[in-house]
């Protein structure tokens, strides 16, 4: 594993001199809040020029990703397996002053990959209940920009409801916190496996239909 080092960048990942992936420390702060705590993060410094602050990773199913509120908050699970980075921190991380990028890649079980960018993207604060923003798709993705369907909608757990459906609690009917309004068209919490009897697994409809599933799928933010 790479030794952990202290990046002072705001940034988090965009600024290291080794571009070596691995596990690194950082000094997260914003406009909206004070300086939290400092936080470790995973860093890809090699896919699409490097540079990018990992947000969530899924590749084996050995964490369980229907949890609650606060551990969506502060995040959990393991930076060199499979993690949720925090709400919080994503918050902290893209309200620097600067707009970011958000890249997500998924790789289903045939070994198929495809890939969105979004060149805006941030998390609103929890007053806001973590409000997804995500905007002006990268038309060169192989994924769909169906995301954007999402932007706007307020995160949700099992025992805290904020889809836009009165008659449903959507992360808790579907086991997947997820930031959800009335649609169902990217969930990357989800159950994992190749065939899920109940609920969604990890997917991204277009070009991927409703039950074609993610084996691997990662998030990832870089400052434009």
């Amino acid at each position: 594993m790479t030794p952990r080092k202290t990046i002072l960048d705001l940034s988090g990942c965009s600024v290291d001199p080794t571009k070596i992936s691995g596990v690194y420390s950082i000094n997260p702060t914003s406009n909206s809040s004070d300086c939290i705590y400092k936080k470790d993060v995973y860093c890809d410094m090699e896919k699409d020029d490097g540079g990018w602050t990992v947000i969530m990773r899924r590749k084996d199913g050995s964490v369980d990703f229907n949890k609650e509120w606060e551990d969506y908050k502060l995040g959990f699970g393991s930076l060199n397996g499979e993690f949720w980075a925090g709400n919080e921190l994503i918050h902290q991380l893209t309200n620097d002053g600067r707009t970011y990028t958000l890249r997500v890649d998924l790789t289903d079980y045939g070994g198929d990959s495809i890939y969105a960018k979004f060149r805006t993207f941030s998390v609103g604060p929890e007053s806001d209940n973590y409000t997804l923003h995500v905007s002006d798709y990268d038309d060169n993705s192989t994924a769909s920009n169906n995301l954007q369907a999402h932007d706007g909608c307020m995160f949700s757990t099992g025992s805290i409801d904020n889809d836009l459906l009165p008659s449903r609690q959507l992360a808790k009917e579907l086991k997947a916190p997820w930031w959800y309004c009335r649609y169902l068209k990217v969930i990357l919490t989800g159950q994992y496996g190749e065939k899920i009897i109940s609920g969604p697994g990890i997917k991204w409809k277009a070009p991927w239909n409703e039950r074609h599933f993610a084996k691997f799928a990662v998030m990832m933010i870089r400052p434009n």
